[in-house]
């Protein structure tokens, strides 16, 4: 029997804190389990306008884990 391989991603969605533009960001978890929290505490730099700061999980956002 044939098999169908994947892959699979985690997409981020990112507002800048300065143009108020938006981005998202692919990444593949680098092990099975991931926290939604790992890429809280690094920095990014916006692509609209260059801005560099922290990110952080909106306050408001609902998930499951």
């Amino acid at each position: 029997m044939k098999i169908h391989p994947y892959v699979y991603e985690i997409l981020y969605h990112f507002n800048c804190g300065e143009c108020k533009n938006w981005w998202s960001y692919a990444k593949t978890p680098a092990r099975e389990r991931y926290s939604l929290e790992e890429m809280t505490g690094s920095y990014m730099h916006c692509p609209h306008c260059g801005q560099e700061a922290e990110v952080a999980i909106k306050e408001d956002f609902q998930h499951d884990n």
